[in-house]
């Protein structure tokens, strides 16, 4: 982390996902990459790459998807220090950019994994690593992680069915 004046520990945090029917386990990580980042870079996965999931009959379009992202960002003043934009691979550009200092994952090992991947692709980019700030995910009272892919199987939930560490 680095010790300078600003509120922020980093300048430049990224984040990915699909953001499908946005739930708690999305905002706890969107909150955290606002916590540590001055500028926020969103990564939404486009539609193409979201309809290879399990489940997605249901899922949302992208359209509806940046809205409602754009929408909780309004809501919590963060939208003037957030770039969206629609992400194609698992890189989504963060092994190119060398603005970028962290990355903000959930700790779903497959996600870790791609984290991991992506610093690899910086190296051999010639960029330096970003650092991986990994969030506990949200669970619901069965144990499991809340998901998109539980919602789209017609799982709901309200949040007096999650547990908050």
């Amino acid at each position: 982390m680095k010790n300078n004046l600003n509120k922020h520990p980093y300048k430049h945090v990224v984040l990915g996902g699909s953001f499908d029917h946005l739930h708690q386990g999305h905002k706890k990580l969107l909150h955290t990459a606002f916590f540590y980042g001055e500028k926020v870079h969103i990564g939404i996965t486009a539609q193409e790459v979201l309809l290879k999931k399990k489940y997605t009959r249901d899922a949302q379009p992208l359209e509806t998807r940046i809205n409602q992202l754009k929408n909780f960002l309004q809501k919590h003043n963060y939208l003037d220090r957030a770039e969206i934009f629609v992400i194609n691979t698992v890189e989504g550009g963060a092994d190119i950019r060398p603005e970028l200092e962290a990355i903000i994952v959930s700790d779903d090992d497959h996600v870790i994994a791609n984290a991991k991947y992506i610093n690899e692709k910086r190296l051999e980019n010639g960029l330096k690593r970003l650092i991986i700030i990994v969030v506990p995910r949200v669970l619901t009272k069965d144990g499991k992680p809340i998901s998109s892919t539980r919602i789209r199987r017609g799982e709901h939930f309200k949040d007096s069915d999650l547990i908050f560490d």
